[in-house]
């Protein structure tokens, strides 16, 4: 394994090197995050040390070319998010150009399209699949899955545009020694136009998805509808759903499009609160209609509902205090995480966090997991504490 990380980690420096030879006056930044953290695990307290590190690369600045590239770090991830937990990770995130041509635009690359809107559920997010209800709260980014795409946008007047992309499927690395390209059946395809009528902005869709990209992830053929709108607070909403083809039917997959139909809503209201003090305020909420209403008793079931309350609080331009939750209102657990930053100085932001899970443990978010505890997905049992920093110079 080592053998592996040093020899990708000299292909990503090397490619860094000649990227930067290309991009005279390109403008890279690093952003660290590096935390100490306290958590309690299966069976006792552990003390460790995690974050991750980012190099930026953007071209310099041009009104028809953009690239960027982004490298990320991650030694070690505490909340089982990452498909990669249990081992240092280095990725290539995204690594993309925009072109600007008459009449159009062009995204070419690995990179992520924001289709729906919704910062943590998101009915809309067809290409990604914005529902996983199990994500890390301390991230200030809490949905950033990338994919290899193209994208064609098309402008149709001052709001309103036409965009197709085409995702190729991903390379099959279950041989290390002999990775393969995947089938064409694989690959994912579709468009959006994206419009106003009477203030309210409307997506709507279609994706033929040929393969899932994340957890609760759906194939088949994915339509879906997004509002947004503003009566005070901003307010967003969605619906999809998938169709499976009938080679996917004939394969085992009889799934009906009830199972996948899905709605999300927000509400986001901003509120000055004095002279140089914030109040933001989000409220989202994921409905699964035809999942279950009632306790399962299982900690892999997927509930008819899932809410995420947010609170912040911004003190001037330095300090900030957050809460945050996901919460599982069918089988009564929650995960819940309170958070505090300082930006002493400039590009240096002091932060701490605690997260707490409540529940039995069978339940989405448990307290202790038990005799269920899962090496392979589980790392913290309850609690966890961080203090660290983020630098981005």
């Amino acid at each position: 394994m080592l053998k592996k990380i040093i020899i990708l980690s000299l292909t990503v420096f090397i490619f860094i090197s000649s990227v930067s030879l290309l991009w005279g006056e390109s403008h890279p930044s690093i952003s660290m995050e590096l935390y100490n953290t306290v958590y309690r695990g299966e069976d006792d307290w552990y003390f460790a040390g995690s974050g991750r590190a980012s190099l930026h690369m953007k071209s310099a600045r041009d009104p028809n070319v953009q690239g960027a590239v982004v490298v990320d770090f991650m030694p070690f991830d505490l909340t089982g998010v990452s498909s990669s937990a249990s081992e240092s990770t280095v990725d290539v995130t995204k690594a993309y150009v925009k072109v600007r041509f008459p009449g159009m635009k062009m995204t070419l690359g690995k990179t992520r399209l924001a289709w729906g809107d919704g910062i943590v559920f998101n009915s809309g997010d067809i290409l990604f699949g914005s529902l996983n209800p199990l994500l890390d709260l301390t991230q200030s980014e809490l949905r950033s899955e990338t994919a290899w795409l193209t994208a064609i946008n098309i402008p149709l007047g001052p709001f309103a545009f036409l965009e197709m992309v085409a995702l190729p499927p991903g390379i099959d690395m279950s041989d290390s020694e002999d990775p393969a390209a995947g089938d064409i059946s694989r690959a994912s395809g579709g468009c959006r136009a994206y419009f106003t009528v009477l203030n309210t902005k409307l997506e709507i869709g279609y994706l033929y998805k040929g393969e899932e990209k994340v957890a609760l992830d759906v194939i088949g053929h994915r339509p879906y509808l997004s509002m947004q709108g503003n009566v005070g607070p901003d307010w967003y909403m969605a619906t999809s759903a998938a169709f499976v083809t009938e080679q996917q039917r004939n394969e085992g997959n009889d799934a009906g499009w009830e199972d996948s139909w899905n709605l999300s809503f927000g509400l986001f209201h901003m509120q000055e609160a004095g002279r140089n003090n914030t109040l933001n305020l989000r409220l989202e909420a994921l409905c699964f209609p035809y999942q279950n209403w009632e306790d399962q008793g299982g900690r892999h079931s997927i509930y008819g509902l899932y809410l995420y309350p947010e609170l912040t609080w911004l003190q001037g331009s330095s300090l900030s205090y957050s809460l945050r939750s996901v919460i599982s209102p069918l089988d009564g657990s929650a995960m819940i995480t309170g958070g505090a930053c300082w930006n002493i100085f400039q590009g240096l932001i002091l932060q701490a966090y605690a997260s707490f899970f409540t529940g039995d443990e069978t339940d989405t978010y448990a307290w202790d997991r038990g005799s269920v505890w899962d090496d392979d997905l589980d790392r913290i049992q309850g609690a966890s504490f961080m203090m660290g920093a983020r630098y981005t110079y």
